[in-house]
């Protein structure tokens, strides 16, 4: 049975008030400037939509997920959005939508997107589909990398002609929080302040080469003093051990970037966090934590007997730097519902995990 959070009248009467459409004012970024893609606009007509955009005016987070203003901020998280873009595309702009109507109440300070925006690559309808829900949170501090769905699984099939005429370098250039890319967004950084944090997301897209790894030490290594996470498609395991892709980078990135305390993915169908400790300077005593985390609820829920790609969850993060915790939740606000996989008729389903992986609390692991 699903979980419904009840309201008040008076909250759902606000709300009402307050809604005027899927946007939202440009609150956060007041120097950035529209790039639109032409071929966006031309084509929209031939996008399908299999699934009726569903009511978007979306519930007010639980006080659990209120954050305070200044050290007690959000940081949203999605990942293998590639069934919304191809079946369900209302589901993804519902989270889409949901971000940038609440974004004052959540302080959102960053959204993560780690990968497979579309399910096939040539498909340029998905990335119009993609494209449009990513939109409704342009105006708030954001940023992705290419999964294997996006460009090619095989090597040498790889090809980043689609993305990254949706989502390069030129969508994102004017935004005052980018900082640069390599290969027109094939990676990319952020920089972001957030309470008392300076922060440094750095992307790296499917097929990381050692040039892209040695581009993103370089980032890492160019700004010493910000909290470094890195964000990529394939990174972990199933089991919490390391993928061919993730060893790489860990070899190559994370143990030589002493600032880096976090790496996001996404790629297989589990939740989990793996905390690792490193010795940055062989003195036989562990320098810091790096928190090593998958999400990626791709494989679940159902509409009309066909998989919807994941319900909507969203994995969101409450940095409250004043108790020092990461205090992190799953909320589908498609369904109103908080975590999945605590109601036994979702266990028994194929990567089904623990719920105990989609709830809980973490020291903050960096200097705060």
């Amino acid at each position: 049975m699903r979980k419904r959070r009840s309201f008040s009248f008076i909250v759902l009467f606000v709300s009402i008030l307050l809604f005027t459409s899927c946007k939202s004012p440009d609150q956060f970024d007041t120097r950035a400037t529209a790039s639109p893609v032409p071929t966006e606009v031309v084509m929209q007509t031939a996008v399908p939509s299999p699934t009726p955009v569903p009511i978007v005016l979306t519930p007010s987070p639980t006080p659990k997920l209120m954050a305070a203003t200044g050290s007690v901020y959000t940081i949203a998280w999605m990942s293998d959005p590639q069934y919304y873009s191809k079946f369900h595309n209302g589901v993804f702009e519902c989270m889409c939508s949901y971000l940038a109507e609440h974004a004052s109440e959540l302080n959102l300070a960053y959204i993560i997107n780690t990968g497979d925006l579309v399910h096939n690559t040539k498909d340029e309808a998905q990335w119009i589909t993609a494209s449009k829900s990513m939109r409704r949170i342009d105006h708030i501090p954001n940023g992705v990398c290419a999964g294997n769905h996006d460009v090619g699984t095989k090597l040498k099939d790889m090809d980043y002609t689609l993305f990254c005429r949706y989502f390069g370098e030129s969508r994102y250039r004017n935004k005052y929080w980018y900082g640069g890319s390599y290969l027109d967004n094939k990676d990319h950084y952020d920089l972001i302040n957030a309470g008392n944090t300076e922060y440094l997301f750095v992307y790296l897209g499917y097929h990381a080469m050692h040039e892209d790894r040695e581009w993103a030490r370089s980032v890492f290594d160019q700004y010493p003093e910000r909290v470094g996470i890195l964000c990529t498609h394939d990174y972990l395991m199933i089991p919490g051990t390391l993928s061919d892709y993730g060893q790489k980078i860990y070899d190559g990135v994370i143990a030589k970037c002493s600032n880096v305390y976090a790496v996001l993915c996404g790629h297989r169908y589990t939740s989990n966090c793996v905390p690792v400790k490193i010795d940055d300077d062989g003195d036989g005593t562990e320098d810091r934590t790096v928190l090593q985390m998958i999400c990626n609820y791709q494989a679940i829920g159902k509409k009309g007997g066909q998989n919807t790609g994941g319900d909507g969850y969203i994995r969101l993060w409450t940095v409250d730097e004043n108790e020092g915790v990461i205090r992190y939740t799953s909320y589908s606000p498609y369904l109103d519902d908080y975590v999945y996989f605590d109601e036994k008729a979702h266990q028994g389903q194929k990567y089904a995990f623990n719920p105990a992986q989609e709830e809980g609390e973490l020291p903050i692991p960096w200097p705060h």
